[in-house]
């Protein structure tokens, strides 16, 4: 007798099985989730200068780009026209030579070069510029405090000459807050910061380590930013093979909506932040401001926080001012006031643009969201990542409007009461008094005419008529007569 398999029990017991050894691997990782996720983090810590040197070069990439195309590209060019022409003019009967020069391969290895030195010399200088400028101004708090709190003391009570009672109570407040900071400064600050060579040579292993990853990540940069562009056609090649063409497209534009965002913001950012720290340190130096090189650093470094970061500085700087001069604690008010105009109106609408498409309401919502979740970083990143998620879903929106033959425009929605379910008509609000013209006639309005039945929208101009008041409006008494919609026509329910 022949054996005969059934399919049917035979699926059922391959089903079985998968799911038994899904259910038993689900359980072996929860039990070890802890080895899990050390043993990633160890891979992760591993791919750190991967990690580091695709941040420099994602970061630097339009640098290196500014520096190659418009500028030595430019460069090398004309120089090799120059020399063709004064070969042409020597020797007008003879074929000058071919151009064997590799402009485009000297311009790329030539401007990364020049940007991967721009940068290393600004963290350099920034470390070097600003380490010993805090150590200094921290060592000067301590020193001349009771000098500060006394200038205070006495311009509030000049100021407030003729208001005893305010006077003392702000002079209360003025020796608590001088104490509290003096305890602090004397007690906490300085003498971690006298012992700063000790923590660095106690903990000189981990920062060997960080240097040698941001070194080897500053190495593998220059791969990125010299291969760029074999990166991402062998990205593209790989997304084609796995996908269908189909979804394949939607992944790579995709990709290029966040590269979008993030690039332009990102670098935008930075472009701006580093030319108004620039501006607060020119600007404090010419009118011989205290701290200029320190303050200049704060503010341009907060100021990649959006919206609030300027603020954040302010603070810090605000009290060193008011504890050197108060009247210069005035004067950077309002230096802070005038740069932060410059660069709202003019810098920033020209580095940045509208690179995220967000309103003010998303881009506040978006830091929030992004510093919970991932701390200070997300006051950065927040804003970027989540104008692609806010992309996404208007897409998503979009498209399922389009395919129900809804208009797709928010603004088409504001005079919207609801949509009649068996004509597909746009019922309107009626329109309030104050609506009228001078004749005493409703406004020409243009008005969506939905057909379900056909699946279409067509766009028609409505004359002046009165529009259709919905049954809530008519005091909940439904109406006898036919309805007459905004396209002027009449429909019998």
């Amino acid at each position: 007798m022949k054996f005969k398999w059934d399919k049917k029990y035979l699926y059922w017991g391959i089903t079985g099985f998968l799911v038994i050894s899904a259910s038993s691997v689900f359980v072996i990782g929860l039990s070890s989730i802890v080895d899990i996720i050390s043993a990633v983090f160890s891979f992760l810590a591993v791919l750190t200068p991967v990690l580091y040197g695709f941040i420099i070069a994602y970061i630097l990439a339009p640098v290196a780009t500014f520096i190659e195309k418009p500028c030595l590209r430019r460069l090398f060019y004309t120089i090799q026209d120059k020399k063709r022409e004064r070969f042409l003019k020597k020797y007008p009967d003879k074929e000058p030579p071919p151009k064997t020069f590799p402009v485009r391969k000297v311009a790329r290895v030539t401007s990364v070069a020049i940007t991967i030195l721009f940068a290393l010399a600004l963290l350099v200088g920034l470390v070097w510029i600003l380490l010993p400028q805090l150590i200094q101004t921290v060592t000067t708090l301590v020193n001349n405090m009771d000098e500060y709190v006394k200038s205070v003391t006495d311009w509030v009570s000049g100021a407030l000459a003729n208001y005893p009672e305010v006077e003392n109570y702000v002079l209360q407040i003025t020796d608590g807050i001088s104490d509290k900071l003096n305890t602090w400064l004397s007690s906490e600050l300085l003498p971690q910061m006298n012992n700063l060579w000790n923590l660095i040579t106690s903990n000189v292993m981990n920062i060997i380590s960080v240097t040698m990853n941001l070194l080897l990540g500053f190495v593998i940069a220059i791969y990125f930013l010299n291969s760029k562009e074999l990166f991402a056609a062998q990205s593209k090649k790989i997304v084609y093979c796995i996908f269908s063409t189909k979804h394949a497209n939607r992944i790579i534009e995709t990709a290029r909506d966040i590269n979008k965002s993030f690039g332009q913001f990102l670098t935008g950012k930075l472009i701006d932040s580093f030319i108004i720290g620039a501006l607060y340190v020119v600007v404090m130096n010419i009118f011989q401001m205290p701290y200029a090189v320190l303050c200049g650093v704060i503010m341009g470094v907060l100021s990649i926080i959006p919206y609030f970061g300027t603020f954040i500085g302010y603070i810090p700087c605000m009290l060193l001012m008011l504890l050197a001069d108060p009247i210069q604690c005035l004067y950077f008010t309002i230096l802070v006031v005038v740069i932060q105009n410059i660069d709202g109106n003019i810098l920033a609408p020209k580095i940045i643009g509208d690179s995220t498409g967000l309103s003010s309401f998303w881009v506040i919502f978006g830091m929030l969201v992004g510093q919970g979740i991932f701390g200070f970083t997300g006051l950065i990143i927040g804003i970027p990542l989540f104008a692609v998620v806010y992309s996404f879903i208007k897409n998503r929106v979009n498209k399922g409007l389009k395919n129900k033959d809804l208009p797709d425009d928010s603004n088409e929605y504001r005079d919207i009461h609801h949509i009649n379910e068996e004509t597909g008509e746009a019922v309107m609000f009626p329109h309030p008094p104050y609506m009228k013209n001078q004749k005493g006639e409703k406004p020409v309005r243009r008005s969506f005419r939905f057909t379900l039945s056909g699946r279409t929208k067509s766009l028609i101009k409505a004359k002046p008529i009165k529009a259709t008041k919905p049954d809530s409006v008519q005091g909940g008494k439904k109406s006898d007569k036919p309805e007459k919609t905004a396209s002027g026509e009449k429909s019998d329910k």
